[in-house]
C-alpha cells in the first residue's frame, strides 16, 4: 500500500491506514464489516451526531475494508485528565446530547445494520468444550433476543449443562418481558472521542459493534469498559 501510514498499530485485529495521496481513512480488518459503515451513514443522515462521512466499505477474502473521511481532533482519552470542572461538564453535555439522539432511533429488530447478528457484549463468549462457536440474531423482538441470551448462556457452559445459579439468571433474563430496539453505539469510550482545541467534540468513531439493541445496553458497555474513574463519573 503506497503512500499510506498505519495509525492505529496497537489495534490488535484490525489496523487503520491514513491514505495520504487522498487524505482519507481505511479501516480494514477480520473484524471489519460493512455493517459499520451502515452504522455510520445511518447516524449521519438521521441525527447531528458528527461521524466520518463514509465513501465506500466491502468484505473480501475474510477482511472488511472501509474507506471515509479523516476527521482532525484529539482523542478525549489523551486530554481528559487534564480538565477542570467546567470543562468535563461541557463535553459530558455535548455526549449526553448525543447518545439521546441515537438511542431516539428505532429498529424493527435486534441485531447490527442491514439485518445482521448481534455484536453486544452478552454474547460474545468463547464456547465452551463440545460446543459449538456460533453468532446470535438478528432478532425480530426483544423476547427473541431474550432466548438468545439463554441460547449463549448455554453454549458458554460445559455440555450445554445448566447449574443453579444460571437458573436463577434465566428467570430473571425471561422476566425481562419485551420492549424495543433502540440504535446503541456499544462501545463509547474517550479514545473514540475526538474533540478540538475549543472542546467541541468533532467525532464519534468506531461504530463497529453497533446496532439495534435493548436500552440498558449502552450504559451497561460503557459503564463496563470504564477504566478512568473521572470518565466513570461522566458516564453516570
Amino acid at each position: 500500500m503506497t503512500k499510506a501510514k498505519n495509525i492505529a498499530v496497537h489495534k490488535i485485529d484490525k489496523s487503520i491506514w491514513h491514505l495520504q495521496d487522498s487524505d482519507r481513512i481505511l479501516k480494514r480488518g477480520p473484524n471489519v464489516k460493512v455493517a459499520e459503515a451502515e452504522a455510520l451513514r445511518f447516524i449521519a443522515s438521521s441525527t447531528h451526531v458528527p461521524v466520518p462521512e463514509v465513501f465506500g466499505a466491502y468484505e473480501k477474502d475474510g477482511f472488511g475494508n472501509i474507506f471515509m473521511s479523516r476527521v482532525i481532533g484529539t482523542p478525549l482519552h489523551d486530554v481528559l485528565h487534564t480538565f477542570d470542572e467546567a470543562q468535563v461538564e461541557r463535553v459530558t453535555t455535548q455526549l449526553s446530547g448525543f447518545v439521546q439522539s441515537w438511542m431516539g432511533l428505532r429498529g424493527d429488530f435486534f441485531g447490527s445494520m442491514g439485518f445482521e447478528p448481534c455484536r453486544d457484549v452478552f454474547f460474545q463468549h468463547l464456547p465452551a468444550a463440545n460446543m459449538p462457536d456460533r453468532e446470535y440474531g438478528p432478532f425480530r423482538s426483544r423476547t427473541e433476543y431474550c432466548n438468545g441470551l439463554i441460547d449463549a448462556l448455554r453454549n458458554s457452559r460445559p455440555y450445554g449443562r445448566f447449574d443453579a445459579n444460571d437458573a436463577h439468571q434465566i428467570e430473571r433474563i425471561q422476566r425481562l418481558g419485551d420492549g424495543c430496539a433502540v440504535f446503541c453505539h456499544g462501545d463509547l469510550t474517550p479514545d473514540n472521542i475526538l474533540i478540538d482545541d475549543q472542546l467541541n467534540v468533532v467525532a464519534i468513531l468506531d461504530m463497529g459493534v453497533s446496532g439495534f439493541s435493548i436500552p440498558e445496553r449502552e450504559y451497561f458497555e460503557a459503564k463496563s469498559r470504564a477504566r478512568n474513574s473521572l470518565w466513570s463519573s461522566m458516564i453516570d
